[in-house]
């Protein structure tokens, strides 16, 4: 058995997770090259997560957009204005079903049930 002190595990994990920005920069960078000719789009984003062997791969994936997405759960989306040079997180929906907007810094929680979808407001 293989034991590991909590700083390795600790030195570990901050690899892989600079890995998985490395990989989210290259290719919101390829986006943002194939498609500077364009006005504004989006880009949606999730985290696909798989197991290999006892180890658990996160790879980011990204994807243009030429009309806004819908909310999709555990995604985040940017808006790229290309006339004003800006690109903006809108939205964050969050594995705990908390919906995150960055620019307004506010959050909202949505719930689901048998009539549906709910959005709980904050007190």
């Amino acid at each position: 058995m293989l034991i590991t002190s909590p700083k390795i595990a600790m030195q570990q994990h901050i690899e892989a997770r600079e890995g998985v920005t490395a990989h989210f920069n290259q290719v919101m960078e390829k986006i943002l090259n194939e498609n500077s000719h364009k006005d504004k789009y989006w880009i949606l984003g999730k985290a696909k997560v798989h197991r290999k062997g006892d180890k658990r791969m996160v790879r980011p994936f990204l994807q243009m957009c030429d009309e806004k997405p819908p909310v999709v759960k555990e995604s985040f989306v940017y808006e790229v204005d290309n006339r004003r040079g800006v690109k903006t997180l809108l939205w964050v929906m969050h594995p705990d079903d908390t919906l995150s907007f960055p620019t307004l810094g506010k959050s909202i929680r949505v719930t689901g049930g048998n009539s549906g979808s709910k959005i709980l407001l904050p007190k």
